[in-house]
């Protein structure tokens, strides 16, 4: 858990699925798959309040 003066994060773990050719995307471009999915979210989060 990740705590700071104003916010309390609980943190779940979530496995998801990509194909081959994705994961090798992924890998070549250092991409953070976790931070992105967890911006896309927020992305989506914001559009719909």
């Amino acid at each position: 858990m990740r705590t700071d003066a104003h916010s309390v994060y609980v943190v779940r773990r979530k496995n998801i699925t990509i194909r081959e050719d994705q994961a090798e995307w992924v890998e070549e471009n250092h991409l953070n798959l976790s931070s992105f999915v967890r911006g896309k979210l927020d992305d989506l989060i914001e559009e719909r309040s």
